[in-house]
């Protein structure tokens, strides 16, 4: 079994805390224990499938332009389905009730048209960057350059408190979110993890003391992470200054696992990422249209639990149209 297939469990395992990120599965039992799980263990996931991007699609992109040319078609043709498919969830919001067409367009091509979809303009920007930075400067300076578009983001994201307290700051931030929505974006945001990923693919970090270093600095996050929360500091809560060692050591650890997994927990793993809202919108009006919304829907645990499992059962069954299909040809 090849070190690609190794990595697809986890990214399986990933696609569940973004679910929880998204229902707050806790937040009645313990708000304490659902931040710790949401805000903190569960910005681990996104970071995650970047740096499998940057692994396995950027060194053959350096290679090969046309590698990437057609990874980019690929990911735009998932993204426009994505927004058909969320189009009437966007009508029944009223996201379109005043219609801007600038607001559109920084939908479309920035923020995405739901709350989960931004991460397909921020893949395609953020590997865009990512290959002209190293293509022209080098790993080293890419790196160094992501890095300091990731601070940037911070102070926009997590740190946003103290940005706020100078003028000068604020103004600029400002500026920055009258175009982004958020810095968690595929120009501060998404560049450095996809560097990182490259990086592990041409010098992997094999030491026994990867999963101690990524503990460590998954220690590190969780202080940083309660001490800016606990002071209201935070704008969003996607990006940690300690997040950026964690994923490297946590990375690198994963890709020296011996552990299995295969195509479909892969493709499993993004059908749940992309159809999860439709679960949690189609079980929260079922659940309100036969009375037992106070059971289902209220109880965050119970609507993740379920939202979760009725998702992976849909995936499951994706793949095996795709397998059936693919057979008759």
């Amino acid at each position: 079994m090849n070190k690609k297939m190794n990595i697809d469990i986890w990214r399986f395992i990933a696609s569940f805390l973004i679910v929880a990120i998204h229902i707050s599965p806790f937040a009645k039992i313990s708000p304490e224990f659902d931040f710790f799980f949401t805000r903190i263990l569960g910005r681990i996931a996104v970071p995650l499938f970047l740096m499998i991007t940057g692994y396995y699609i950027l060194d053959k992109s350096l290679k090969d332009k046309q590698v990437l040319v057609d990874y980019t078609k690929k990911i735009l043709k998932i993204y426009l389905l994505c927004i058909i498919l969320y189009l009437p969830i966007n009508i029944y919001m009223g996201s379109f009730k005043d219609i801007d067409i600038i607001i559109i367009l920084k939908d479309i091509f920035i923020n995405g048209t739901l709350y989960h979809l931004w991460y397909f303009p921020a893949l395609i920007v953020g590997v865009w960057i990512t290959y002209y930075l190293i293509q022209k400067n080098g790993v080293k300076i890419a790196l160094i350059i992501t890095v300091l578009l990731y601070i940037i983001g911070v102070f926009g994201d997590s740190y946003f408190g103290i940005t706020a307290m100078n003028k000068i700051t604020r103004i600029i931030y400002e500026f920055v979110f009258n175009i982004f929505d958020y810095t968690r974006n595929g120009l501060f945001y998404a560049p450095v993890f996809i560097c990182l990923g490259h990086v592990a693919k041409i010098k992997l970090k094999n030491t026994k003391y990867n999963l101690l270093y990524a503990f460590f600095f998954f220690l590190l996050m969780s202080v940083e992470g309660s001490i800016l929360h606990y002071y209201k500091l935070q704008r969003h809560d996607s990006m940690y200054l300690f997040l950026i060692p964690l994923m490297y050591f946590l990375f690198c650890y994963l890709m020296n696992c011996n552990k299995t997994s295969n195509k479909k927990i892969r493709n499993i793993a993004t059908s749940i990422y992309i159809f999860h809202p439709l679960f949690i919108v189609g079980i929260r009006f079922v659940s309100g249209s036969i009375g037992i919304k106070k059971i289902v829907a209220e109880n965050n645990l119970v609507f993740y639990l379920l939202v979760c499992i009725s998702t992976t059962i849909f995936a499951f069954l994706i793949e095996k149209i795709k397998e059936v299909i693919k057979n008759e040809r």
